[in-house]
């Protein structure tokens, strides 16, 4: 994967922000994925949300095909979930575990500390604007999805009305995706 390409396009959609970029300690990571990282890009102002991104989860897409990276903000840095996005990067590593636009990953404990919310939903990157879900590399592309923390009872409605009905709930409802208090949307 040409990683600089990737850098270069999260420099242009979050620009003037501090970008790190972090490697996992998760055990065997490096052996399913080499070279995976995780950027962790600063908030654009005081109380703006921190954004956590996967870099090398796509690698195992196969030439000329389509990757997905993963995209979550945080209200804090927390290195707890550079080695969550380390564990969904190795699921989705595995071809029949691939996770789209509309899986539900359930976590089995807050998402972050304090969180009502213990699972995640795999969507479009709506919130980090329009641009940022493609990114063309000389052999294939990049799709950007985001990773939205949801409640269980989120996870119930998704699960049985489908994700196209609760993205209506979602865009009807003003809600700051970085919250870890936020209150469900079902």
């Amino acid at each position: 994967m040409d990683a600089m390409a990737f850098a270069d396009h999260l420099e242009h959609f979050f620009p003037d922000r501090e970008h790190a970029e972090l490697t996992p300690r998760r055990a065997g990571i490096a052996d399913v994925l080499p070279g995976f990282r995780v950027r962790r890009i600063g908030p654009a102002g005081r109380g703006e949300a921190y954004v956590y991104v996967t870099d090398g989860a796509s690698q195992t897409a196969a030439s000329g095909e389509a990757g997905a990276e993963y995209v979550l903000a945080a209200p804090r840095e927390d290195p707890v979930l550079v080695e969550m996005l380390a564990a969904l990067a190795s699921v989705n590593a595995d071809p029949e575990q691939g996770l789209g636009v509309g899986s539900v990953i359930a976590l089995g404990r807050p998402w972050i500390a304090g969180a009502a919310a213990e699972h995640l939903l795999v969507a479009p990157p709506y919130p980090f604007g329009p641009g940022v879900e493609r990114c063309e590399l000389p052999d294939r592309e990049i799709v950007v999805l985001w990773l939205l923390p949801i409640t269980a009872a989120e996870a119930r409605y998704v699960r049985a009305q489908g994700y196209d009905a609760f993205e209506q709930i979602m865009r009807r409802h003003a809600f700051n995706v970085a919250d870890p208090a936020r209150a469900s949307l079902v």
